[in-house]
């Protein structure tokens, strides 16, 4: 009896030390799959992939570590987001709940990612698992640069105004010096002599003013909230940049004359191209109050074709900084419009389509 409870014994050491070494195989097997899609998710990292084009880019890795479907959604500088890759799964895999991240990058990004896998438990749940974590951190690490390539953008622009005020102190000490030099004339020969040398710098001197008018737009005015006719203030903008529109309606916004000023001119200034690329598109603008965010507003809708010649940007990159259609356009004006009108409490929103731009522009009433 010892003896054969000894050779059961040991029939079923030598059975679990099968299994175990079976499992071993199995799961080493797994892991240089694993390895191998993880490997080609690192790698990803050095392709100049734009945000938004990496769940596709992801997919195929994604899919082969038991992913059934891959959801997003949020907003993208403004414009709402979402997308959804899905796999032909065999009928015998069935969907479990979600693995949910939620991601932002400054207060421009918000993107909420949902993977959902065909096994709830096990090695290849808790493989695929850490596949979706190096995914998504991927995915936020490129978020994170794209947003902080716009705050180094944008400081760069800011120590480029530092050269202009240079150039504006130069321009001062120009003036100054004419003033004095007319000043310091006691007849008539001096006079002269003064003239001639204004005469001499003059063309120099307008073409400074004309760079500096240029560069620095219209001069920053302390401002209150007053009411506007936005017709007509949405006309005077339109002319400027060559454009002779349609008001239909009336409309009173409540808003600082110069956040609207900068927002309408950077909008006609970078759609008055199409317009005037395609003269029989008539530039209506409707006039009315809307109370779709849940208080009454002013409300401006207008249409714009696609500039000829220029690419169209998808969707989610319209209000995006530094996104130009244009190959010689910075990419900020659309922003800076929009910026500006959420600055006076209203917004901007844009309605892509394959013929241009619904525009609809909002702002506050005056207070009744």
């Amino acid at each position: 009896m010892e003896f054969a409870g000894r050779a059961e014994l040991s029939v079923f050491f030598i059975l679990a030390g099968g299994v175990l070494l079976a499992a071993s195989y199995r799961i080493a097997h797994l892991a240089r799959r694993y390895r191998g899609r993880m490997e080609n998710l690192l790698q990803l990292a050095s392709k100049p992939l734009d945000p938004l084009e990496i769940p596709g880019a992801a997919w195929a890795d994604l899919e082969a570590g038991g992913w059934l479907r891959l959801e997003w959604d949020g907003v993208w500088f403004g414009q709402p987001v979402s997308g959804c890759l899905q796999a032909v799964a065999p009928a015998k895999r069935r969907a479990t709940g979600p693995l949910c991240f939620e991601l932002a990058s400054g207060d421009e990004v918000r993107l909420v990612v949902r993977l959902i896998h065909g096994e709830a438990w096990g090695e290849n749940r808790l493989f695929a698992e850490h596949l979706a974590r190096v995914f998504v951190l991927l995915l936020e690490t490129r978020l994170h640069a794209r947003t902080e390539a716009l705050s180094a953008a944008l400081a760069e622009r800011a120590r480029l105004s530092l050269y202009l005020q240079h150039d504006m102190r130069n321009q001062a000490q120009w003036v100054l010096w004419v003033a004095d030099d007319f000043a310091a004339c006691e007849d008539d020969v001096a006079l002269l002599g003064a003239a001639r040398r204004l005469k001499d710098n003059a063309p120099l001197a307008h073409e400074r003013a004309e760079r500096l008018i240029t560069a620095l737009g219209r001069n920053p005015i302390a401002e209150s909230p007053a009411p506007v006719e936005l017709g007509e203030a949405a006309a005077q903008a339109a002319r400027l940049a060559g454009i002779e529109p349609v008001i239909e309606g009336r409309v009173t916004g409540w808003v600082e004359k110069g956040l609207l000023a900068r927002a309408l001119d950077n909008l006609f200034s970078n759609l008055g191209a199409a317009w005037r690329d395609k003269p029989t598109v008539a530039v209506t603008m409707r006039l009315s109050t809307s109370g779709a965010t849940g208080k009454p507003m002013a409300q401006m809708e207008f249409f714009s074709p696609w500039p000829s010649g220029m690419p169209q940007l998808s969707p989610e990159r319209v209000f995006e900084p530094f996104a130009s259609g244009r190959p010689s356009g910075l990419g900020l004006g659309l922003y800076q419009a929009r910026k500006s009108l959420r600055e006076a409490g209203g917004d901007l929103y844009a309605t892509p389509s394959p013929e241009g731009l619904g525009f609809r522009l909002m702002l506050p009433l005056p207070s009744p």
